[in-house]
């Protein structure tokens, strides 16, 4: 029989004020967070087989072991991978979401961010282009 499932911040999830923890979740939880990629709460709706249904000030979505959900202010991404995931990096202006493991109705969730404030360049939306008018 496998070990049970084990987290650094167990079910504190005052841990992940910062945006900054590892959690074990089970039913739907509300996590607050100080504005790490834009978001402020975190809303885990359901844990399933698979992994969690959230949702945030701004959408939804499903987070599966594996993957990553990159959130930042005006977007989001998400990757995934196949072997044991990679602990995201932390980067200023990005909540990094990964399940790390599921089993028998619990996941392990971990968020990883940077500071608080815009993304890096690379995620901002591009700036408009204005056409220039021309007597």
């Amino acid at each position: 029989m496998p070990p049970a499932l084990a987290a650094a911040d167990g079910r504190d999830y005052g841990a992940c004020l910062d945006g900054n923890c590892e959690v074990l979740v089970s039913d739907p939880v509300d996590i607050a967070l100080t504005g790490q990629g834009g978001v402020d709460r975190i809303s885990v709706r359901a844990v399933t087989a698979e992994g969690i249904e959230f949702s945030t000030g701004d959408g939804s979505g499903s987070l599966t072991p594996g993957c990553v959900s990159t959130l930042y202010e005006n977007g989001s991404g998400s990757r995934c991978s196949s072997g044991e995931p990679e602990k995201p990096k932390p980067v200023d202006g990005v909540l990094a979401m990964q399940v790390v493991d599921v089993r028998d109705g619990t996941a392990v969730l971990r968020l990883v961010s940077g500071a608080v404030g815009p993304p890096p360049s690379s995620l901002r939306p591009p700036m408009p282009v204005l056409p220039t008018w021309r007597p």
